[in-house]
């Protein structure tokens, strides 16, 4: 399909401008004679319409005489993560009242002052377990049930008894010793 004037491998394009051809119809006619690159360097598809193109370099790359380029070595996101954090922290101590500590719990008269807190107080023993006259006091299934597995288990040891086994094991073990 090489025509009058083109170059021969259609690799090239049209090198020089051709007389009035009746076939070309369109943009055609006014398109000869211009320099083709890329995708329109020939007149045949490519089956390789998406691949990466050479990229052909027209200036000197070599850099001006005393530049030192320093990179941070450290990756992209640990450093973008370091500097949320110190953003976050300098907004945080702004909104610190003087006696409090960047580290740690919040001062007690801080927390005390703001808002009265939601939760019910443990008027229960310290330690965690149950006081000595729940432990002789019976309880019912479904309260049994209420607690936690580690609570069947220190009611267990209170009693003596075994705390290996699953909580409706404990809880049957418990109900057979209030008996």
């Amino acid at each position: 399909m090489a025509a009058e004037g083109s170059s021969g491998g259609g690799g090239g394009g049209r090198k020089t401008p051709l007389p009035h051809n009746p076939r070309e119809r369109g943009a055609a006619k006014f398109l000869t004679g211009l320099p083709s690159r890329g995708n329109f360097s020939s007149s045949s598809i490519s089956s390789n319409l998406g691949g990466l193109r050479v990229y052909v370099c027209e200036h000197d790359t070599n850099p001006p005489e005393g530049q030192v380029i320093e990179t941070d070595t450290t990756n992209i996101l640990i450093r973008h993560l370091q500097l949320k954090k110190k953003e976050s922290e300098a907004k945080d101590a702004g909104s610190r009242t003087p006696g409090e500590s960047g580290k740690g719990k919040r001062c007690a008269a801080r927390s005390l002052g703001v808002q009265k807190s939601s939760k019910k107080p443990n008027l229960g023993s310290s330690s965690g377990l149950p006081s000595s006259d729940e432990a002789i006091s019976g309880f019912s299934q479904h309260t049994l049930q209420s607690f936690t597995v580690e609570r069947l288990r220190a009611l267990l040891r209170q009693r003596g008894l075994t705390t290996k086994g699953k909580k409706d094991e404990l809880i049957t073990r418990l109900r057979e010793a209030q008996s």
